[in-house]
């Protein structure tokens, strides 16, 4: 009878052991944390739990522990192939922003043809015409040059800048020869070389790059010829009237050494006309995500700041109208305003930086580096005036 109970005692123990090898832990789990239960099975499985030993209790919990570990391990798998797919959506819908955005500057970077290239005039300048053929392929030369799309948007801005510069272009010129300046072929071949050496071409490649923008190249050539024949007129002429003293450099580094104690912001404007605006909050749009405020401040700005594209230095308080001033100060680095109206204008800003005296250091920059800014900015000052004199002599019919 003894032996026949030690075997029946041997026999569950084996079965429970097998069971402990076999065990759900989850289930194991639910049984330990029932206990208590009312049910006949939970309170089956707890007395068989106590009645294990240590060893086989440890063997159990080590598989609960492995099972804990395995079911973490899954869950950050999922969470992990979960994030990459995610990820993965975003990195496709970005690619294909990106190819939408691209096939629509393509399309609106393509050349383009005005009046089906019927002869049409533009302007009259003392007599000399600006034809829509001239216009064609001088607007096709500013899409090609500065990558800014021709579109609804910037169509009327981008008519009204090329056919500014192509009055000033005659009137350098015509300026020019009354003042018997020459330009040279060789000087004309030099400057589009150092242009081709500057965007990294090869000799000879512009021409058919040109000529695949539909710019003909007696239209590129005439813009480099007023270009050249301008900057001598200016040297002409500034020669005698530019002397920086060394009393306007101490004031100039007086006044630099003082404005570093103070805060200011470094601000970008581009300014245009009540009469001329049009389509502007579209371009501040276009602004907030084209990071080349300058060009485009170089291209269609009305303010003398153009010429530095846009850029006023560092601006104190007080410096700025109240209306612009109150903008800038609600603004963070590199945001761009809405059009705002002041005067007879509309101002778009740009904060390109923020000065601390507390937290920041500027150099001091140079005596001869003051000098030069000096000099520099009394040649601008010489050549706007020299240009506004010369447009409100000429006879400027604009016929379109």
């Amino acid at each position: 009878m003894k032996k026949t109970i030690l075997i029946l005692i041997a026999t569950f123990f084996c079965t429970l052991n097998a069971q402990a090898a076999e065990v759900n832990v989850r289930q194991l789990d639910a049984a330990s944390r029932s206990a208590n239960s009312g049910s006949i099975m939970f309170r089956q499985n707890a007395e068989q739990y106590r009645q294990l030993s240590d060893e086989e209790k440890q063997e159990i919990e080590a598989q609960r522990e492995a099972a804990r570990q395995e079911e973490e391990m899954y869950r950050k798998q999922q969470e992990e192939y979960m994030r990459r797919a995610r990820e993965e959506a975003m990195r496709r819908q970005e690619a294909e922003r990106r190819a939408a955005e691209e096939r629509q500057r393509a399309e609106a970077l393509k050349p383009i043809t005005l009046y089906e290239n019927k002869l049409k005039i533009y302007a009259l300048v003392n007599g000399e015409l600006i034809t829509s053929q001239d216009m064609q392929s001088r607007i096709n030369a500013f899409i090609l040059t500065t990558g800014i799309p021709y579109n609804a948007q910037t169509k009327n801005m981008i008519i009204s800048k090329v056919l500014e510069a192509a009055i000033d272009e005659k009137l350098k010129i015509q300026e020019a020869k009354k003042n018997k300046i020459r330009v040279t072929q060789t000087e004309v071949d030099n400057a589009i070389r150092e242009f081709e050496k500057g965007n990294k071409l090869p000799a000879g490649q512009l021409r058919k790059i040109l000529a695949d923008a539909k710019v003909s190249m007696k239209t590129w050539t005439t813009q480099i010829e007023a270009d050249i024949a301008w900057r001598k007129l200016i040297n002409n002429r500034s020669y005698s009237q530019i002397h920086i003293g060394e009393s306007a450099i101490n004031r100039a580094m007086d006044e630099i050494k003082k404005d570093r104690s103070m805060q200011k912001w470094m601000v970008s404007e581009i300014v245009i006309s009540k009469k001329d605006a049009k389509d502007l909050k579209q371009l501040a749009e276009t602004l907030r995500h084209d990071p080349r405020f300058e060009l485009y401040a170089m291209q269609f700005s009305q303010s003398p700041s153009s010429a530095n594209g846009g850029q006023l230095g560092w601006i104190t308080k007080g410096k700025l109208a109240p209306v612009l001033e109150n903008a800038v100060l609600k603004m963070k680095e590199g945001e761009v305003t809405d059009p705002i109206a002041y005067g007879n204008d509309y101002y778009i800003l740009k904060l390109d930086k923020i000065f601390n005296p507390q937290t920041d250091q500027a150099k001091l920059p140079s005596k001869k580096e003051v000098k030069n800014f000096l000099e520099n900015k009394k040649m601008e000052e010489i050549s706007t005036q020299y240009m506004k004199k010369l447009r409100s002599q000429a006879l400027i019919e604009k016929k379109i």
